[in-house]
């Protein structure tokens, strides 16, 4: 049995939940990790257009891959309901 697909509107969803920021920027996504109250730079990762386009899009295992290394992030956690 094979996983389930994450889908951009799993992470939106999982984001706007955690306090992560998503900016646009061109057809890519920008996602920034939330602010710890320490005056560094915070973690970004970009995701490219051909799987942002809409909240149905199946994400690249790429994308998936970049959550879980840069903030931690499983697939598991993206498709909680």
């Amino acid at each position: 049995m094979g996983q389930s697909r994450v889908k951009w509107g799993d992470v939106e969803r999982y984001c706007s939940r955690n306090g992560y920021v998503i900016k646009s920027d061109g057809g890519d996504k920008i996602i920034q990790a939330p602010k710890d109250g320490k005056p560094r730079s915070r973690h970004t990762i970009r995701i490219g257009h051909t799987s942002c386009r809409n909240a149905g899009t199946e994400l690249l295992k790429v994308y998936v891959s970049q959550l879980r290394k840069v903030f931690g992030i499983t697939a598991e956690d993206l498709l909680k309901r």
